[in-house]
Order: structure tokens, then C-alpha cells, then sequence
């Protein structure tokens, strides 16, 4: 169930799903899974609970990290006073605050917005220790070693646990990728299933450096591609990517070309840089070319789809190449 919320300062253990659109209705990839603990929404977002925040005392975490070295150290007390009074022969034997600590440690752990697998399972350490020890029965020295292990355990977890881990801000770069795919779509939403898997395997094949593969792949592709407007400037583009791989293959690694897109072919291209910055041009039609069959490929190929996506940052990576000369 989404939960849709205004900008403002929010506190409780959410989980982001969607930024700016409902979920499901956007770009590929628009929705990044993230847990926050506390902070300001400057755009609408749809949060879903995680769950954490319905947990009993879940608001009081504060007052039970207090609670959990004084139950630990009052227990010891009481137990050392109880074999002074006679009650007990061992003080040892009164174990019941540290091992309520520890189980308290353990929930408080389960409630931080990060894992911290040593504090929850501090419970598990109290049952071998203390409850049902596998060997001798614990000493009092080892009941207060392990008071203060948990004590340690909780100022770490405190420290270390109790904030959200770092989100990193999207690439600017990456959102101009989904931005064009998304102007694709339409263009090339009749490039049928066979032909979308060649056109993906030319574009993996150029990528692991099988150069006579891409050939071979390109020239699949090209065979089974239909004569309309958007897929004529695509096998241009797999004209491109393959004239280079077959001067790879032959170790030729100048960047020459004797294809070109044509000012025509602007609306799918996502490269566009003044004359004037175009220092490579060669270089540039080739980057243009494979930027178009990757995104050809993601959005039709869906058995090449996530092997597709771990290809994403070398795509953006050509993109961010050209943010300045495109004034991005």
C-alpha cells in the first residue's frame, strides 16, 4: 500500500519508492529503494512502511538504549546484594539483568534503520552464556564482562547504526538516458522480439570486445530490420558499430568512419553538441550509434534486459563525456 506525502519534514522508518510519479508510471529505473530515518521531502513522494515503525515502543528507542546498561549493572547489584543477604550462594547465579539487556539490545538493534548483525544477535549470546550455558556455570566476573560487552555493543550501535546509510543523488546524466529511451519508445515500439535479441547481441558482443561476433550479429540484425524511417537511422547505427568492430578485429584502431547520421536523423540521436566542440567526429558518431542500440535493445529485448543493465554506467559514462559540451 503507497502512502503518498507533500514536501516537508518527515520522522519514522519509511522506505522511498517513488519520487515525483506514482509507482509504476514512470521512466525505467525513476524509483531508487532507500530507508530513511528522519528528514526534509522536497518533492511529493509514495512512501510504504517497512513495517519497523508499527513495533512496540518502536517511538521509544532513546529511553530503551538507557534502559538497557542500567537493567544490565542494577541486576549485577541486586545479585551481589542477594548473596550478601544469604539468598543466593553466588551472585552469578541472579544473571536475569544482563541477559535482559541483552535481549534489549537485540530489539533496539532490529528498530535501526542499518543492520547490525553482532547487537542482534546479542540474545543468542545471552541463551549460550548466561541462560543455558554449554559448559560451567558463568562467574560473576563473566556476567559483568559480559555487561559491559553489551554496553560497547550498544554506544557502537548507537554510533554507527542509528542513521540511514548515505543516498546517493542520481546522475544527472542517467535521468538524460531514461529521458531519451523514453522518446524511443514510441519510435521503435514495432521492432519485433527476434530482431531486438539480434540487435542486443551485437551491441554485448561489440562490449566484451568480439569484434567478429558484432559483425556477424549487426549484419543479423540489419538483415531482419524493416524499412521504416526509425529503424533505417538504426541500421545506420549498427552500420556504424560494425565498420568499427571489423577495424578492431583487424587491429585497427583509428577513428575513422565512412557513415554519418545526417541532420535529419537529430530527433534519435541523444548527443547533440555544437560544431564547433565536435573535436572527434568520427568518435561522436560511433558514441551516438552505440547509445541508440543500447537503448533500442533495453527497451525491447527483454530476455537481454538485465544483462543489459549491468552495461548502464558504461553507456552513462559516454554520456557524461559530452554533459559539458552539451551544456548539461
Amino acid at each position: 500500500m503507497f502512502n503518498h506525502i507533500e514536501p516537508g519534514f518527515w520522522s519514522g522508518v519509511f522506505q522511498v519508492i517513488g519520487k515525483g510519479e506514482y509507482p509504476g508510471k514512470g521512466i525505467p529505473g525513476s524509483f531508487e529503494k532507500v530507508i530513511i530515518l528522519a528528514g526534509t521531502i522536497d518533492k511529493t513522494v509514495y512512501l510504504t512502511s517497512t513495517g519497523k515503525d508499527r513495533w512496540p515502543l518502536a517511538g521509544r528507542q532513546r529511553e530503551i538504549a538507557i534502559a538497557i546498561p542500567i537493567i544490565s549493572f542494577a541486576g549485577i547489584a541486586i545479585g551481589i546484594i542477594l548473596q550478601y543477604a544469604g539468598v543466593i550462594p553466588d551472585a552469578a547465579e541472579f544473571w536475569y539483568g544482563p541477559a535482559i539487556g541483552a535481549f534489549l539490545l537485540g530489539y533496539l538493534a532490529w528498530l535501526k534503520p542499518r543492520l547490525d548483525v553482532v547487537s542482534i544477535c546479542a540474545p543468542i549470546f545471552a541463551v549460550f552464556i548466561l541462560i543455558m550455558p554449554l559448559d560451567m556455570r558463568p562467574s560473576l566476573l563473566i556476567v559483568i564482562l559480559f555487561s559491559i560487552s553489551i554496553t560497547i555493543l550498544l554506544i557502537r550501535l548507537e554510533k554507527r547504526f542509528s542513521t540511514p546509510a548515505k543516498i546517493s543523488e542520481e546522475d544527472p546524466m542517467e535521468h538524460y538516458l531514461y529521458e531519451y529511451m523514453e522518446r524511443l519508445r514510441v519510435m521503435y515500439k514495432d521492432v519485433d522480439r527476434k530482431t531486438a535479441h539480434e540487435i542486443a547481441q551485437a551491441f554485448l558482443a561489440f562490449r566484451f570486445g568480439l569484434y567478429g561476433n558484432t559483425v556477424k550479429q549487426a549484419d543479423q540484425a540489419i538483415l531482419l530490420m524493416k524499412d521504416t524511417e526509425p529503424q533505417k537511422v538504426l541500421k545506420k547505427a549498427l552500420t556504424i558499430m560494425r565498420e568499427r568492430a571489423g577495424k578492431l578485429e583487424n587491429a585497427d584502431v583509428t577513428p575513422v568512419t565512412d557513415n554519418f547520421f545526417l541532420d535529419d536523423d537529430g530527433p534519435y540521436l541523444a548527443i547533440h553538441i555544437p560544431p564547433e566542440a565536435n573535436q572527434d567526429p568520427a568518435t561522436l558518431q560511433l558514441d551516438n550509434a552505440i547509445i541508440l542500440i543500447y537503448s533500442v535493445s533495453y527497451m525491447t529485448s527483454e530476455e537481454d534486459e538485465q544483462t543489459l543493465d549491468e552495461h548502464q554506467k558504461y553507456i552513462i559514462g559516454i554520456l557524461n563525456s559530452y554533459k559539458k559540451a552539451m551544456g548539461l
